[in-house]
């Protein structure tokens, strides 16, 4: 069924007053799932947020011999 945009905005405008789906659809002469698909279009879920990206942590090569610590050991 074809559903004009005065239409439309009748079916948001009582979606967000509280009407039922099933109270529209009858009072307007739509079919249910007509009335529910509009309001899915008109209140789109928020995008959800996006995870940062955790990479592997890289060791650090073995140092060679000669090159190290200054520390000494007691």
């Amino acid at each position: 069924m074809r559903v004009t945009e005065g239409v439309r905005r009748i079916i948001e405008d009582w979606h967000d007053k509280g009407v039922s789906s099933e109270e529209t659809a009858q009072s307007l002469r739509i079919p249910v799932d007509e009335v529910k698909a509009i309001i899915l279009q008109a209140h789109q879920a928020p995008a959800q947020p996006k995870r940062p990206e955790f990479l592997e942590p890289r060791y650090a090569p073995e140092k060679s011999a000669g090159i190290g610590d200054n520390r000494r050991e007691s």
